[in-house]
């Protein structure tokens, strides 16, 4: 008898993703689907409410997903074998985490890697060698600020192991309560980081007494909460804590099977203007390569490229392994899952194609600016309405909180004050304690006479808070003729113009019988000895590569493209 199963359903889901979802067939899920008169296809979407229908058609209870996304932790797999653990980091602001990831990833890095940190990426990988032997360990980099409450959050559920690091001078803190919360709410084992035992004013002991008092009970006390005393600073302790680490990753029995399913999230997405869309990964269950189809929240694309988290070129990344991936065609959000499919085709089907290139940050609360108006008479507040509710720019808009008619009181300034909003008073006089309150309160209060003056200020603001958009804009087609030198990703290359412009200092992608093989950025630039800042539609011209990630070969034909902001 099938396992009956209690599934999180997201407003949209695919019917392949529900099949997977539910441990079925595709085609059962079809054939349901066209039992109740949908027809529908494998890359098709079925909303909420449909979806729950076909999984309690399979007997099983449903309900709508949890904000946070869920990751299986653990396989059981027969192929499985024991992965490293993931990592995350937290404490309170200036208790030491920054200090206490730069040394384990400063001392841990494998021999002959030595000066190989050449960026900062919020994931990486050490190889540890303590009581255990030599282990790998993934750690997640998450940020200390309380503004980074929810992304906090998120990355306890996306983690094995906590560590909680506490300084020893100044004690437990509101963001180490909260941190303690998340962890306890995602149930993942904490591991105490007692750190700045070598501060002025330091007692180990307060801190374990705190910590008693939110259920994280030292062992020395009889409790089952792993504390290890510290110094970031010095490296004492460090050692220690990584062997706890290792033995408690052991307890969980982490597994993963590498041939398996690959399941990733993103943890980091940007817009590079040189390269385009970049996201930092990790992998959780089988393997992520170059050359794969992948689709990622609303958006796809085929691996171009990937990176560890030394800026080294990879062809795959396995469980565990974080890694900088190139090629996706928009920026995908934090959190989103990864899925890899057979082609472009279906990847495009699945996320209904037309996207554009967007930096990442953009979401509905940052792009909306929010407002209560105050107005004269009827008519007045009408107009201003109809005209309001006509300003966009981009993702960017209005919202009007509440609105009405006569003088600014105080019940407007605390609703303003309670959804974040501004007040537009329009031809309405403000007193002068009212003036006072919105300065004490910290709301912004505005007075209008006229419209337009009223609708060009909200247009700037829109233009300002709008995410910023980028647009590829082609420039023109070469062919190669020659590789005169090559080493290492960079050289020199020679060819003729098919078509349009070509120009030193842009982007460029590499093509060979037309599939995209690789990228570049494109140097300097010469017809003969004379050194040019284009080349035109049958020029032959000279041209340096560097930044390469495959080797060019003649007959290749390179794209040139630049990356502007969509005004």
């Amino acid at each position: 008898m099938a396992e009956k199963l209690v599934v999180q359903i997201p407003e949209e889901i695919s019917v392949r993703a529900l099949a997977a979802l539910l441990k079925v067939d595709a085609t059962a899920v079809i054939g349901k689907l066209i039992a109740g008169g949908v027809m529908a296809t494998i890359n098709q979407s079925l909303d909420f409410d449909t979806a729950c229908l076909v999984a309690e058609e399979f007997g099983n209870t449903a309900e709508a997903q949890s904000e946070q996304t869920t990751i299986n932790k653990t396989t059981d797999s027969k192929d499985a074998v024991t992965r490293a653990p993931i990592v995350t980091i937290m404490g309170h602001v200036d208790h030491g985490k920054t200090s206490l990831l730069d040394f384990i990833r400063k001392s841990n890095i494998t021999a002959g890697e030595s000066g190989g940190i050449t960026q900062h990426i919020s994931a990486y990988q050490i190889d540890f060698k303590g009581e255990h032997g030599a282990r790998k360990i993934t750690f997640i980099d998450t940020p200390g600020h309380e503004a980074f409450s929810a992304l906090r959050e998120h990355g306890a559920t996306i983690t094995d192991i906590v560590i909680l690091v506490v300084a020893a001078d100044d004690g437990v803190k509101p963001q180490t309560i909260e941190a303690i919360e998340h962890a306890k709410k995602a149930n993942v084992p904490i591991i105490v980081a007692i750190n700045k035992i070598d501060s002025p004013g330091a007692n180990v002991e307060r801190v374990k007494q705190q910590l008693s008092e939110h259920d994280l009970i030292p062992e020395d006390w009889t409790g089952k909460t792993v504390m290890v005393p510290i110094s970031a600073r010095t490296g004492e302790g460090v050692d220690r804590l990584l062997d706890m680490v290792v033995l408690t990753a052991d307890m969980q029995e982490l597994k993963a099977d590498p041939n398996g399913t690959p399941e990733a999230i993103v943890i980091e997405a940007n817009l590079d203007k040189q390269v385009g869309p970049v996201a930092t990964i990790l992998v959780f269950n089988g393997t992520v390569r170059t050359g794969q189809v992948l689709v990622v929240g609303k958006t796809y694309g085929r691996v171009k490229a990937m990176e560890d988290d030394l800026g080294v070129k990879i062809s795959q990344a396995g469980p565990a392994k974080p890694a900088r991936l190139f090629g996706l065609k928009d920026v995908p959000k934090f959190g989103e899952r990864i899925e890899v499919v057979p082609s472009e085709k279906v990847a495009r089907t699945m996320t209904q194609s037309g996207l554009k290139t967007k930096s990442a940050g953009g979401d509905s609360e940052r792009n909306s600016i929010k407002i209560v108006i105050k107005a004269d008479v009827g008519g007045s507040l009408a107009a201003l309405e109809e005209s309001i509710k006509k300003l966009t720019y981009k993702d960017a808009s209005v919202e009007i909180v509440t609105s009405g008619i006569g003088p600014v009181n105080e019940n407007d300034v605390n609703l303003a004050k309670a959804s974040a909003a501004r007040i537009l008073a329009f031809r309405v006089p403000i007193n002068k304690r009212i003036t006072e309150l919105a300065g004490k309160e910290g709301v912004d209060l505005n007075e209008y006479w006229v419209i337009y003056e009223l609708t060009e200020m909200l247009e700037k603001e829109l233009k300002s808070i709008a995410t910023t958009t980028f647009v590829n804009v082609q420039l023109g087609r070469l062919r190669l003729l020659a590789v005169f030198s090559w080493n290492k990703g960079a050289g020199i290359v020679g060819g003729e113009v098919l078509d349009g412009v070509v120009k030193p200092n842009v982007s460029v992608e590499i093509f060979r019988e037309k599939e995209q093989i690789g990228t570049a950025k494109a140097g300097a630039m010469k017809i003969g000895k004379l050194e040019v800042d284009q080349a035109e539609k049958g020029t032959q011209c000279g041209i340096s590569l560097s930044d390469s990630t495959t080797d060019p070969a003649v007959g290749d034909v390179l794209n040139f493209f630049e990356t502007k902001e969509e005004k």
